[in-house]
C-alpha cells in the first residue's frame, strides 16, 4: 500500500513540474527584455544596457496589427504625438552641396577700416568716444583739440567777414581772400555748418570739435583728454561692418576643390535659415610656413550686420549646389541600416529603409526610400522606434 502511494505521489511530482517547465518556456518565447533608448538590444534575461546601463525592461510580444501589410506600422494618437514631442516635415527639393563644407572665420575687412588723424597740432581737451566697440552714426562728436593755427585762420576769416560789410568797400581781392580763407577751414576739417555758426557769432571759440566722417564700429582709440598731438597723427579708428571677409585655412587636398571656384555660399549658425553669398578677394598661392595650409580670403556683403567678427561659418563653393530631393538630418535614424519614419496615413507611422547621398549641417540627399510630397518625422523619430518595439517585438521588425 505505501509502495502504490509513494508511486502516486512520484508521478504527480512530475506531471507538476512539466507543466511548470512548459508555462516557462511560453513565457520566454513569448517575452524578452529590452533598454527604452536603444530599442536594437534584446536579451532573454533582465540586465543592463551594454550602450547606456539603463535597466532593461521586459516586453511581451504582441501581434502588430499592420501584420498583414509590407514594413513596419505603428499608430500612435494625437495626445501621445504632442507629449512626446514629435515634428514632421515635407520631402521636398532643396539645394544641397556635393564639395565638403569649409570651415571659415569671420573677420574685419582691412578696406573698410577709417583712420581718423589729427588735421592741426594742439591738445585734445574733450573725448567724446573712450571705449572700442561702440557704434558711431556719422556726424558723432570725436574730440575738441585747442590749436593755435586754427584759432589765427578762423579770426583771418573774422577779420575778413567785416570788410565785407556794406558799410565797408568791397573789392573783387576782398571776396577771393574770402573765399580763400574760407577754404582753408574746410581744409583744416571743418564742416560747412561750424563755418556758418563762425559767421553768425562773429566770435572764435578757443575749442574746435571734430565728427566722424562714416558711420561705423569704433575699434582702436590712441588718444587720451590733455594729450598733444601732431598735425597727421592717427588719433581713433572706425570700421564699418558691412562687407566683412571670411577667412579660411585649406589643407593642400582641398584646394583643388575651390581653384575654379569664385563665388561661396556662406552659412551661419547663428542665422542657420540666412544664406550669404561671397566673392573671392585673395587666394594665397604659397603655402603658409610652418602651418601647411592656404589661406582664402571671401569678401562677403553684410549689410544688416548679423555675421559678427570672430565668429566660425561654413563656407561651400557655389558650383558645387544642386538641387535634390532632401529631409532634415534629425529625420534619419543610423541603426542597422538607415531608416525614417513616414506617416502613411492619419495616425499612423511606417518605417522605411532609406539611401543617402549629400549632406550639409542641417540638410541630407534621399536617393532611395522616399517620394516627393511625403512627409517624415523629424523630431521624436528614435521614441517612436522604441515604442514600435515596445508594443510589437524585434520578431516583428521587418529590416529589408
Amino acid at each position: 500500500m505505501k509502495q502504490i502511494i509513494s508511486g502516486i505521489l512520484f508521478c504527480l511530482i512530475i506531471l507538476t513540474g512539466c507543466k511548470n517547465g512548459h508555462e516557462n518556456h511560453e513565457a520566454t518565447s513569448d517575452s524578452y527584455y529590452t533598454c527604452p533608448m536603444h530599442p536594437s538590444v534584446v536579451s532573454s534575461t533582465p540586465g543592463a544596457c551594454p550602450v547606456c546601463n539603463m535597466s532593461l525592461i521586459k516586453v511581451e510580444k504582441k501581434e502588430n496589427q499592420h501584420a498583414g501589410q509590407q514594413g513596419n506600422f505603428i499608430s500612435i494618437d494625437n495626445l501621445k504625438q504632442e507629449l512626446a514631442g514629435i515634428k514632421t516635415d515635407t520631402v521636398r527639393l532643396r539645394i544641397i552641396a556635393s564639395a565638403p563644407t569649409i570651415i571659415g572665420t569671420v573677420a574685419i575687412d582691412e578696406e573698410q577700416v577709417k583712420t581718423i588723424s589729427s588735421r592741426a597740432k594742439g591738445r585734445v581737451d574733450k573725448l567724446f568716444i573712450k571705449t572700442t566697440g561702440a557704434f558711431l552714426k556719422s556726424g558723432s562728436p570725436l574730440y575738441s583739440i585747442y590749436s593755435e593755427q586754427l584759432q589765427s585762420d578762423k579770426k583771418e576769416y573774422l577779420s575778413l567777414l567785416e570788410k565785407l560789410k556794406p558799410t565797408n568797400t568791397t573789392t573783387e581781392l576782398t571776396k577771393e581772400l574770402v573765399n580763400a580763407a574760407k577754404n582753408k577751414l574746410l581744409l583744416w576739417g571743418l564742416t560747412e555748418k561750424q563755418i556758418s555758426e563762425l559767421q553768425a557769432s562773429g566770435k572764435s571759440s578757443p575749442l574746435i570739435t571734430f565728427y566722424s566722417p562714416e558711420a561705423g564700429y569704433l575699434t582702436e582709440v590712441n588718444i587720451i583728454e590733455g594729450m598733444y598731438v601732431e598735425e597727421g597723427s592717427p588719433l581713433v579708428k572706425i570700421t564699418s561692418l558691412n562687407q566683412v571677409w571670411v577667412e579660411a585655412q585649406l589643407y593642400s587636398n582641398e584646394v583643388s576643390g575651390i581653384k575654379e571656384s569664385k563665388t561661396f555660399q556662406v552659412f551661419s549658425e547663428s542665422n542657420p535659415e540666412e544664406t550669404y553669398k561671397g566673392s573671392l578677394a585673395y587666394n594665397n598661392p604659397i603655402v603658409e610656413e610652418g602651418k601647411r595650409v592656404h589661406l582664402v580670403k571671401i569678401r562677403v556683403n553684410n549689410s544688416g550686420g548679423k555675421l559678427i567678427p570672430g565668429t566660425l561659418v561654413s563656407v561651400i563653393p557655389e558650383k558645387s549646389f544642386a538641387n535634390v530631393l532632401a529631409v532634415p538630418k534629425s529625420a534619419v535614424l543610423l541603426e542597422k541600416m538607415k531608416t525614417v519614419w513616414v506617416l502613411a496615413h492619419d495616425n499612423t507611422f511606417e518605417q522605411r529603409m532609406v539611401e543617402t547621398g549629400a549632406e550639409n549641417n542641417y540638410w541630407i540627399e534621399i536617393l532611395s526610400g522616399l517620394k516627393e510630397g511625403e512627409i517624415v518625422v523629424t523630431d521624436g523619430a528614435y521614441l517612436i522606434s522604441s515604442e514600435f518595439i515596445l508594443k510589437s517585438g524585434t520578431g516583428q521588425r521587418h529590416e529589408h
